[in-house]
This record gives structure tokens, sequence and C-alpha cells, in this order.
């Protein structure tokens, strides 16, 4: 990963056009438009790295011969609170929170995921994503126009649905005590070669645990890294059983923003256990980008959605601007 940074970074390696309306330098364009000259993330710029383990489980092989699953692997990943600001507090409810992680396949190869607290998205394609910044862009006076805002929010209703769903949730009271959702469909097949398309979701062993606008207004801001440290200390659950929902035939594979039918009443196998075993200086995961799409063989992005497609060369534009 390091190597395809510096490549792009030089010019030595161009990342792919996806759209003439919509390519991954200007969705990159448009997020430090909103940021301004912040040299942070331009998206989950408050987080906190951590390291930790995870162990496959015995139903895991059944279903995907990935390595990521064969045995138990190193893992490092971050949480963040949503957007662009550093200092935003951790109580505020109108921002997603996320966990992006990498499992180490022995060193062999990685596999990796970028997963917020909402089975959905809140764009479905990387022109809709532009669009959806180029509303926000701040005018003359330096704040957006909130009625370029609503008009978009009309024209694309789908564009509201993930921030309804977590407005409708209790407000996170710890990292490791609320759920994520990978929100795109991925393909996992099996030693025999059948494949199964699947979403996957990350559930707290611990059970999710929230806050009333009232108690989260009483926290300090900072107090997401001191609750997860004090359950560090404490051996309180820490971790997360990763789960794939089977999908059915008919199934979407290419629309982030929808979720499958009675989705949360599907089957579902449990593929695995992470445990975070401690905090990581966050030089570690500030120096690196989470791709999505780097998945060992056996588990598969989905080819048919652009927004998918778009993440990596994204990523990789936006971290050589911030270092």
């Amino acid at each position: 990963m390091k190597v395809l940074i510096a490549l792009i970074a030089a010019g030595v390696l161009t990342y792919p056009t996806l759209s003439k309306a919509a390519e991954p330098e200007q969705i990159v364009d448009a997020m430090q438009a909103l940021a301004g000259k912040s040299k942070n993330r331009l998206s989950g710029a408050k987080g906190q790295c951590i390291v930790g383990t995870f162990t496959p489980s015995a139903e895991a092989k059944g279903l995907t011969k990935s390595a990521a699953f064969a045995a138990p692997s190193k893992v490092v990943g971050r949480f963040a609170v949503g957007g662009g600001n550093p200092k935003v507090a951790d109580g505020t409810k109108t921002v997603n929170r996320s966990f992006s992680f990498r499992i180490d396949e022995g060193g062999k190869s990685t596999t990796e995921f970028v997963m917020v607290n909402a089975p959905i998205n809140f764009v479905k394609s990387p022109e809709q994503m532009l669009a959806f910044l180029q509303a926000r862009a701040p005018g003359a006076d330096g704040k957006p126009d909130p009625e370029k805002i609503k008009a978009f929010a009309e024209a694309n209703p789908e564009t509201t649905l993930q921030g309804k769903y977590i407005a409708s949730k209790p407000i996170p009271a710890s990292w490791v005590g609320v759920a994520y959702w990978g929100i795109h469909a991925y393909t996992v097949t099996d030693a025999a070669g059948k494949s199964q398309l699947v979403k996957l979701k990350m559930v707290p062993t611990g059970g999710e645990v929230g806050l009333t606008d009232d108690e989260a207004k009483a926290k300090p801001a900072d107090f997401l890294v001191d609750e997860l440290n004090g359950r560090l200390t404490s051996k309180t659950p820490a971790g997360f059983d990763l789960v794939a929902i089977l999908g059915q035939p008919g199934d979407a594979s290419n629309n982030a923003t929808q979720r499958w039918a009675d989705e949360d009443a599907r089957p579902t196998v449990k593929l695995g256990t992470l445990t975070v075993t401690g905090l990581e200086k966050n030089d570690v995961c500030d120096g690196q980008i989470f791709d999505p799409t780097n998945l060992a063989d056996g588990l598969a992005g989905p080819k048919d959605d652009p927004l998918f497609a778009i993440r990596q060369p994204a990523y990789a534009i936006a971290i050589t601007r911030r270092l």
C-alpha cells in the first residue's frame, strides 16, 4: 500500500477514470473545499488507532475459503467519529461512527474493511457523492446555502436515509458498544467454488450501549477513548462478532443506500470474533489507509457498484495530499 500511494503521488501510477462527471480527484477536491485548508482526514478526522486479534469461527470455512477466516490473525484498526472536524464532541448525534480495520493473515495477505454504524450509505454512486458535496460547498460568505442542500435532498431522498437512521438510535456510549455494517454487498466463495452474496455486520460482544441526548451533553467532549481504555483495563468485553447476512436471489448489490427486504430477519453466519486488545499510537493508522477493496481470495466486493470501486483511488489521493 505504501508503494501504491508513493506511485500515485509521483504521478507514475494514475487512478481509473470512472466517469467524466465524478472522477476520484474531483470528489477529493469537493471534500477539501468543505474542510478548508485542513490537513486532517477528510472523513473521520477524530479517532483512535487500536490493535487486536481476529479468531475465525468453525462455520466460516463452510462459507468462504478466504485466508482471513482460516486462522487467528493480528488486527490493526481505527475507530472514528464522523466528519472532518478533529475536535467534534464524541456525543454529537448527527455524525456517524466508523470502524476500519485490517486482518493480517500471517503476513501472507491482508483483508481490510471500512464500516459505519448504519446499514446503508448516504449516496449510491460517485456522481451522487460529488453532487452531495457540491450542494454543501461554501458560498461567498463562507457558509453553505441551506436552500441548495434542501433542494438536493428533495431531489435525492435516499441521501437522507443514513442520517435518519442514525438520528433514530441512541448516541453510542462506546466505540465497541454499537453495531457496524460494511454497507456494500460482498460475495464469499468456498473451497468448492460455491458463491454466496452477503452483507457484513459487526455485532458488539458486550452488547449495544447508548446515551440519551441529555446524557451525551453531560459527557466530556473526548469520552470515547477513556471509555475504551477503561474496558481494556477492567477486562470488560471489547470486541465484535463478524457476521455474514445471507443474500437471496434477486437481492441488489449495486446500491448501498438500499437495504435488502427483511434484512434484519435474514439468516446469518458468524465468521469470527474480533477482540480489541489495546490502544495503538495514532501515527500508526494516520500514515496509512484502510482499503476495503483489498480482500483475500474467497471474498470479493461488488463488481457492479461504482461507489465501491472509487474508494481505493479516492483514499490514496486523499492521503497523499494529507501527508
